[in-house]
Parts: C-alpha cells; structure tokens; sequence
C-alpha cells in the first residue's frame, strides 16, 4: 500500500471516529434538550395545575362566601319581614284586647247605670204610693222625673187649653205659672199625649215636635206622657233632654229614661185614682190639680 493510499485510510478512519463522536454527543444533547424540555412542560404543567386549582378554589371559596351572605341576607331580610308582621300581629291583637275590654267596660257601666235606673224607678214607685194629696203625688212625680231627664214639667189640661203646674229646669220663661197658658193644638208631644192618651216622642214611630216653649233643638229627645184618671187625660207630664249637649254618662242621654219616665206616670195616675181625687172634684178637670202658687214653683 502507497503512502498515499495509507494517509488515505488514516484519515478516513478518523473522519469516521470523529463524526461518531459528534453524532454521539448530538445525540447526547438531543437527549438531554428533550430531558429539559419534557421537565420545563411538566413544571409548566404543574403550574398552570396548581393555578387552575387555586383558580377554582378561589372561585369556591368566592362562591361560598357570596351563598353565605345571601344567605345572611335572606335571613335577615326574613328575619325583618317576620319582625314587622309579629310587630302588626302585636298591634292587632293589642287592638282587639282593648276593643274587647272597651265593650265589656261599656257593657258593665251601661248595666251599671240600668241598675241605678231600675232601682230609682222602684223608688219612686214606692214614694208616689204614700202621696197623701194630689200635689204630693205631682211633686213626687216631678221630683223623680228630673232624675232621668234633664228637664220636666206638669202641664193642666184646662179644657182647649193647658196651663202649667211647675217647671223645673227651664228658667225664667215659666217663671209666672199663673199667666202659663199655651193652646194643645200645635203643642207637639203633649198634644200628642193628650189627643190619643198615651205616651209621645219626638223619636217615635212618627216624629213630633217638642213643644215651642221647651225650646228643644232638633235632634234633641222629649217625650209627653198623659196623666190619666178614668180614661180622662187630667195633665201632662213633659220631659226632655235639654237644649245643651250633656255627657254621655248622664241618665237623660240614653234611651231607657223616656220607658222610665212612662211607667212613673202611669203608676201616678193610678195613685190619684186611689186617692179619689175625682170623687173630690167631680168636673171634667179636677180642681185639685191646679197651679201651685209662684213660690217655688220653678225648679
């Protein structure tokens, strides 16, 4: 073999040694570039992991916190909305309790002031019994009369005429019974009371006036109740609540007091039949029922 043939040889034999080195050490790099880069994607990979994780944590966490406020929010809101209704629930029930307490304490006052009223009525049937004489039998009349209404009055029946016998609660315009005359005719109640001989009121089935000497606003009760002695009406009892407006706790205001009055009456006029009062003074008027004198005569 030739010198050059065998430098040849060498050379290729190194050129041969060398690239194997090189494709050697490529590889190497190659492998270890791809050793990098599978571990860089897998820390890329973790990370965008572990952020992803904390990501839905937080949006867990996000979440859970806004359901407990709303939570916390619905149930104050609820808690709220139940207050106000146990508050209204509270007001009503309150308000019935009192309604209810009301009514039973007007139940009670109202029985209360029946009582009274039956008890002064017993009393003065009681009293009109021991009258000895026609004026005492009015007088008691009146006396108790006055005791249910604010005003009354005993009115003579002198034919067309009525004449007056006393008055109490009117003032000075019945001051002179003596010149106290007023005609029947247009006497309202009264004249009611005499024409059909039974009682009469400006509140019943048919309204009728208050005399015009009473003076009796509009609106206001009166009631006329005749004095009857064997089927004759003899005098009038008169009574009304007065021309001023009273309390409510006052006897005349209610209703009962025109009943009352009615059966007073009536029990006096049978007082005076037994006292013979028509066997003493047998003309259409008995004469012992006339005026008092102006001495005391207005209460």
């Amino acid at each position: 073999m030739s010198l050059d043939e065998s430098l040849r040889a060498t050379l290729e034999t190194l050129r041969r040694s060398i690239e194997d080195v090189l494709a050697r050490e490529v590889k190497t790099v190659e492998q270890r570039l791809s050793s990098a880069l599978v571990y860089e994607r897998c820390v890329i990979l973790e990370q965008a992991e572990q952020t992803a994780r904390a990501a839905a944590d937080l949006r867990v966490a996000t979440a859970a916190s806004a359901t407990a406020v709303g939570h916390e929010r619905s149930r104050q809101d609820a808690y709220d909305e139940g207050f106000d209704a146990g508050r209204a629930d509270g007001w009503e029930t309150g308000r019935q309790h009192g309604a209810l307490e009301g009514q039973q304490a007007a139940t009670a006052e109202a029985a209360a002031r029946g009582l009274a009223r039956s008890e002064r009525l017993v009393e003065a049937i009681r009293y009109l019994e021991t009258g000895r004489t026609v004026p005492d039998v009015l007088e008691i009349l009146l006396e108790y009369a006055t005791r249910e209404a604010a005003r009354a009055a005993i009115l003579i029946v002198h034919g067309h005429e009525l004449q007056g016998w006393k008055f109490v609660g009117f003032g000075a315009r019945t001051d002179k019974l003596t010149e106290f005359r007023e005609a029947i005719l247009g006497a309202g109640v009264v004249e009611e009371a005499v024409r059909s001989g039974t009682a009469a009121s400006t509140h019943g089935p048919v309204r009728i006036p208050a005399p015009a000497f009473a003076e009796e606003p509009l609106g206001r009760r009166a009631i006329g109740v005749p004095i009857v002695i064997q089927g004759r009406v003899v005098a009038v009892l008169y009574a009304d609540q007065g021309p001023e407006a009273r309390p409510a706790d006052q006897p005349c205001e209610g209703i009962a007091w025109p009943a009352a009055l009615e059966v007073m009456t009536r029990h006096a006029s049978r007082c005076l039949e037994a006292s013979g009062v028509l066997r003493q003074a047998p003309t259409s008027t008995p004469t012992t029922l006339s005026a008092p004198t102006a001495a005391g005569a207005v209460g």
